[in-house]
């Protein structure tokens, strides 16, 4: 038990020797470069690369040397550039030449120092406005670089998001290559390449977040800097004179670029050809307009950024009295410039770079002198209007900047309820220009002509003042019409009516008007309307027309009693542009289209007169007195409500009207008043129950159907037995 027990202590010390020493072993690489690298990590080949190759050459490099594995590994793809040995093809070659240079650059990157550079801003006891412009433009300027920064970030962070789904492609083509083969080398080489591409847009993108972060603090520091420079701010009074001078000569300036621009404007309006040279002329002119446009602007900014100046310096001398109106005008008028000037910056911005983004011209056209100087000319233009556009909004800020610092002044002068009552005036002037200029931006387009939000505005106060207006004038009617002794009159529903629809349509042809669309053009309205009724309008159109016909024919009127073809009868209540309403007798309100009414058979019980004539039939037995009969239906219907006794020549009648099977059949005539026309059920139930008592009162029987049975004579029982009994001894 001892020899076997130290036999087998034994054999474990030597497998733990063997495992042990090779880790401790060194490459002679290693003893060269002083470095502790175990020998455990191989540089890996192209076909035989894993998931995470990179990842392990950064793991197992020296502290002092991050990318040695990375740097053998370039040293290692030398062998493939052998087309003898290795007959891969030129994409494959330039991944290695692409890796020893990407791995050459981030090795740089690495190397940089990225410290952040710390600018202390001096505080002097005042500035001048000259001194806070130029600390706005240190601001405009980093403000404009960190966006740009932000910009080349997101762009190198793209650029890394495709080199990774590029690797994904890869390594599943590489995956399923065999080993040997020499598509499974050539992609192990791309893999390569495209991995150290991924590296280097990271490491530059960290680079510039780092430079980012610094320069947001500074941008930070320079905006407090330039606020306390803002509160020390003092006037210049010695620069009046200069100011004034200058305002001189930016009149003379301001009459010239106006002369340009109108030149330019008779020159866009001269035709040009339809081929190339033409259109190119055409932009030319464009690009020209635009060009003088902006010139103007700039010199009315100007202009108007002096005279805000001037009135600041002039505020703030205590020997003049300060003019609070103008200034605020000054102020307005800036604020009404400002916005046009920001519209027609976009507008400007738009044409250069369409005109810049536009195909280039082929070598064969520009063998033309002409139109190669043109297309020269346009893209000269182009990249003027767009370099000038930073001109104009720096000039925009100056501008704005002035104008707050001029409002801020008058409304500090004021004390009390005048500086409530200049707070006011302030507020509610920024707020209308921000409003219309909110207001005139492009909503979208029709026939080309520009919808803004403004005249949309217009478009629905004219047409809300319009139905205000016909609201009061069938409030009018309606009180002209009360007065009158008819309880409803049919030609004061048809001026409702008409006058409703007159109104609304003329103050919807203003609003209209308003967006600049013109109405002249009838053929295109009416080919317009003559496809919405073709696709589903003809029926809406019907029943307007039948509408219209209804009001001007007067053969229905509202409060008519009417009985159409599918047995609705009741009031008419309403006569719309698309239907009718009918109220039943049931209360309930039946909605009929217009042209069911024109077109179809229609029942007027109160057209002409508002009295009719019922017939109420009955019978009484054969045998009863005539007279009696007719005695006792005049007396019920004497008893009835509706019924007109006091006309000549309507009184009540008894008509014998024949001889029938049980009875003699009588009709009762009875003219009742238009109360009883509308209630056709309620008065022939009324004549019947009083018929009933009137004939329970003289004795008169009403007859019913009687109806007698006859059988025939049936044979006596014994001649049955006996007929049965010869039939069967027959059989």
């Amino acid at each position: 038990m001892y020899h076997t027990g130290d036999k087998l202590i034994r054999i474990f010390v030597l497998l733990l020797l063997t495992a042990l020493i090779p880790a401790q072993a060194q490459n002679p690489l290693d003893l060269l470069t002083g470095s502790e690298q175990t020998t455990s990590y191989e540089v890996p080949k192209p076909n035989e690369l894993t998931v995470k190759w990179w990842q392990e050459a950064k793991k197992n490099a020296p502290v002092e040397d991050p990318f040695f594995q990375l740097k053998q590994l370039s040293a290692s793809l030398e062998i493939y550039q052998d087309q003898a040995t290795y007959p891969i093809d030129n994409v494959a070659l330039k991944s290695i030449s692409q890796f020893q240079n990407n791995l050459d650059q981030i090795i740089n990157l690495s190397e940089v120092e990225t410290e952040a550079e710390n600018i202390v801003f001096e505080k002097q006891d005042a500035y001048s406005l000259d001194e806070i412009y130029a600390i706005k433009k240190m601001v405009r300027d980093s403000e404009r670089e960190k966006i740009q920064r932000q910009d080349d970030i997101n762009e190198l962070r793209n650029n890394a998001k495709i080199q990774y789904q590029a690797i994904d492609a890869l390594i599943i083509r590489h995956r399923n290559l065999p080993k040997e083969s020499l598509g499974k080398l050539e992609t192990g080489l791309q893999w390569i390449e495209s991995r150290s591409w991924m590296a280097l847009y990271e490491k530059q993108a960290d680079l510039l977040e780092v430079k980012q972060a610094d320069q947001e603090k500074q941008l930070s520091d320079l905006n407090n800097h330039l606020e306390d420079a803002i509160n020390l701010i003092q006037p210049d009074v010695e620069k009046t004179a200069s100011l004034e001078k200058a305002l001189e000569s930016l009149d003379a300036q301001i009459d010239e670029a106006d002369k340009q621009v109108q030149s330019a404007n008779i020159r866009i309006t001269l035709p040009e050809t339809d081929d190339l040279l033409g259109s190119l002329q055409t932009d030319v002119k464009k690009l020209e307009l635009a060009n003088n446009m902006l010139a103007l602007n700039l010199l009315q900014l100007e202009q108007i950024q002096k005279k805000a100046q001037l009135d600041w310096l002039d505020s703030n001398q205590p020997d003049k009295a300060l003019d609070d109106d103008l200034i605020l005008d000054h102020v307005n008028k800036a604020s009404e410039l400002l916005a046009m000037s920001e519209a027609n910056l976009d507008k400007w911005k738009a044409l250069a770079q369409d005109i810049l983004i536009s195909p280039a011209i082929n070598s064969e056209l520009k063998a033309n002198r002409k139109i190669k100087d043109a297309a020269s000319k346009r893209n000269r233009l182009a990249q003027t209007l767009l370099l000038s556009l930073d001109d104009l909004s720096w000039q925009q800020e100056r501008v704005s900047f002035i104008e707050s610092l001029l409002t801020k002044q008058v409304i500090n002068s004021k004390d009390g309820i005048n500086r409530l009552w200049a707070q006011i005036k302030s507020y509610s002037s920024g707020v209308w220009f921000g409003f219309e200029r909110l207001a005139n931006q492009t909503l979208f387009k029709i026939n080309e002509t520009p919808i803004t939000l403004m005249p949309l505005l217009r478009l629905i106060v004219i047409v809300l003042i319009g139905y205000l207006v016909s609201k009061l004038v069938r409030f009018v009617l309606h009180r002209v019409e009360s007065r009158r002794k008819v309880e409803k009159s049919s030609v004061f529903f048809i001026l409702d009516k008409l006058i409703h629809y007159m109104i609304i349509f003329i103050a919807t042809i203003a609003g209209f008007t308003t967006l600049g669309i013109d109405f002249t053009n009838l053929t295109l309205i009416a080919g317009a309307l003559s496809v919405g009724i073709g696709f589903g309008l003809q029926n809406i159109v019907s029943n307007f027309v039948s509408g219209l016909t209804i009001m001007f024919e007067r053969s229905l009127k509202v409060g008519d009693y009417i009985e159409m073809e599918d047995g609705y009868t009741g009031s008419v209540m309403e006569i719309n542009a698309r239907s009718t309403r009918i109220n039943t007798n049931d209360n309930i309100d039946v909605v009929i289209p217009n042209s069911d009414l024109v077109t179809n058979k229609i029942i007027n019980w109160t057209l002409r007169d508002s009295i009719k004539r019922v017939k109420i039939p009955f019978g009484v037995a054969y045998g009863t007195d005539k007279e009696k009969v007719k005695a006792a239906a005049i007396e019920a219907a004497e008893n009835v409500s509706y019924t007109l006794t006091n006309m000549k020549g309507k009184e009540p009648e008894v008509w014998m009207k024949g001889f029938g099977d049980n009875s003699l059949d009588f009709i009762l005539l009875v003219w009742v008043s238009k109360y009883g026309v509308r209630r056709p059920n309620r008065i022939k139930a009324s004549f019947l129950w009083e018929l009933d008592t009137a004939f329970n009162k003289y004795g008169i029987e009403v007859p019913f159907p009687q109806r007698v049975i006859h059988y025939a004579d049936q044979p006596a029982d014994d001649e049955l037995e006996a007929e049965n009994e010869g039939g069967n001894s027959q059989a």
